[in-house]
C-alpha cells in the first residue's frame, strides 16, 4: 500500500488551532505536484489549497474564492499542467459551467469557461485538458477540446451502446484521447481508441473474473494512462488500477483498500491526480492523501552551487530539493567532492538539510567537483555535478 497522510480539522467548534478547516468537503482534487484542493460548500464556496506534504491540522497556503455553485458531480479536477477545473451547477440558462484556473491562481477570474447546455450525468477531465461529458439519460459522450470555451461545439461525439446498463455511464479520458466507459455493461470496462467518434466499436473490453469488476464503479485516469476503478461496499472501498493497454480477462496492476467508513454516503469520493496521488474524504472533517502506487526515482536536485571565495577557509555547497520526489519522501542527500578521480569527501545528510560546509584543509588546490543526489525508497536521483576552484 502506498504511504498516506491526513489533513484534518477539529471536530469541535472552530478554535485558534482549527487551521485546516476541511469539514464537509464538496469536492477534492490533487495536482501533479501534490498540491491538494478542498472545495467547501460555504457561502460563498471556498477552495482551501494545501501545499505538497501538508498533513495534520495544517494551514492552507491560500484560500481561493471562485464563483462556483456546488454540484452533485465531481466538482474539482486538475490536469498535468496543474490547471484547476471547477464545476458549477446551473446559473440562469446555463445548466453546467466549467471554469479553468491557472496553477497557483489567486484571482477568481478563470483562464476560460465552458458552458454545457444540457443536463450532464457524468464529466471526465483529461490530463491533457480535454473534457468528456454525457447527456442526461443518454449514452452519447461529447468530447470537448482542451481550448474549448463559451458555448463550444464538441470536437467529437461517441455513441456508446446502452446494452444492459441500469444506470448512467462513468467516464475517464486519457491524455491521448482514449475514452474509458463503465456502465454500458455490468462488470465491464469499454475502451474507445483516440479519435473515435460516432458509432465506433470499442477496441478493448476489460471483463472476466480476474478483473474483480462489480456492477457500479467510478473511473479516473492518471497522466500515464493507467485506469483507476473505484468500487464501494459495506465493508469499505477499494481502488483497482489497470494498465493503459488492459484488455480481456486481466487482473489489475495494483489494488488499494480504503478503510471502512471513510467515504460519506452522500459524496462521490476520491480524486486521482495526474501522477497517481489519491485524495479521499474521511468522515465529515478530514481528507486522506495516498501517494502514488507507482513511485519512480526522484528528479534531480536543483540549484546546486558552491559559495565562498577560492581562498576562503570554508566552502559551502547549497541546493534545493527535487521538483518531484517520485512519490516517496526524500530520506537523505549524498555529497561527494572529488579532484579528478580522487575522492576527497563523502557526506550523507538528513532530508531537511540543504547545505553542507567543508573546511579548506579537507580539500586540495585546483579544480574540484561536487556531486549532489537525493535518495528515496526508490533509490538515488540522477547526479548533479558542479565544478569549483580552491587556491
Amino acid at each position: 500500500m502506498s504511504r498516506r497522510r491526513m489533513l484534518a480539522a477539529t471536530t469541535a467548534v472552530a478554535t485558534a488551532g482549527d487551521r485546516a478547516k476541511v469539514g464537509s468537503p464538496a469536492g477534492l482534487a490533487v495536482g501533479p505536484d501534490g498540491t491538494t484542493y478542498v472545495l467547501r460548500a460555504t457561502d460563498p464556496p471556498t477552495i482551501r489549497v494545501f501545499g505538497p506534504g501538508a498533513r495534520g491540522n495544517a494551514r492552507p497556503v491560500r484560500v481561493q474564492k471562485p464563483t462556483v455553485y456546488v454540484d452533485v458531480l465531481d466538482a474539482l479536477a486538475t490536469d498535468a499542467a496543474g490547471r484547476l477545473y471547477a464545476l458549477s451547477a446551473g446559473e440562469r440558462d446555463v445548466d453546467t459551467l466549467i471554469k479553468v484556473y491557472p496553477h497557483g491562481a489567486t484571482s477568481p477570474k478563470p483562464l476560460r469557461a465552458l458552458e454545457l447546455r444540457d443536463d450532464k450525468t457524468s464529466i471526465a477531465f483529461s490530463p491533457s485538458g480535454e473534457i468528456a461529458t454525457t447527456l442526461g439519460g443518454d449514452y452519447r459522450v461529447q468530447v470537448y477540446s482542451r481550448t474549448a470555451r463559451g458555448r463550444a461545439t464538441p470536437a467529437r461525439v461517441i455513441d456508446v451502446p446502452a446494452e444492459a446498463s441500469e444506470g448512467s455511464l462513468e467516464l475517464a479520458l486519457s491524455g491521448d484521447g482514449r475514452l474509458w466507459v463503465a456502465g454500458a455493461s455490468p462488470h465491464t470496462l469499454l475502451s474507445y481508441a483516440p479519435g473515435a467518434r460516432g458509432s465506433a466499436t470499442p477496441d478493448r473490453r476489460v471483463t472476466g473474473p480476474r478483473t474483480g469488476l462489480g456492477e457500479r464503479v467510478e473511473l479516473d485516469v492518471d497522466a500515464a494512462g493507467r485506469v483507476y476503478v473505484s468500487q464501494y461496499s459495506g465493508g469499505g472501498s477499494r481502488m483497482s488500477v489497470f494498465a493503459p493497454s488492459a484488455n480481456g480477462n486481466v487482473a489489475p496492476l495494483r489494488t488499494l483498500t480504503i478503510p471502512p467508513r471513510t467515504r460519506p454516503e452522500y459524496q462521490r469520493g476520491e480524486d486521482v491526480g495526474p501522477r497517481g496521488d489519491i485524495v479521499v474524504p474521511v468522515g465529515a472533517n478530514a481528507v486522506r492523501i495516498y501517494r502514488t502506487m507507482f513511485p519512480t526515482r526522484a528528479s534531480k536536485v536543483r540549484a546546486v552551487r558552491v559559495t565562498g571565495k577560492a581562498a576562503a577557509a570554508r566552502r559551502t555547497v547549497r541546493w534545493k530539493k527535487p521538483s518531484y520526489d517520485g512519490g516517496r519522501d526524500v530520506r537523505r542527500y549524498g555529497i561527494v567532492i572529488r579532484k579528478g578521480s580522487k575522492v576527497l569527501k563523502v557526506k550523507k545528510l538528513g532530508p531537511r538539510q540543504r547545505s553542507y560546509t567543508v573546511k579548506r584543509s579537507a580539500l586540495r588546490r585546483g579544480k574540484l567537483t561536487v556531486t549532489v543526489r537525493a535518495k528515496t525508497a526508490m533509490g538515488w536521483s540522477p547526479k548533479v555535478v558542479r565544478s569549483f576552484r580552491v587556491r
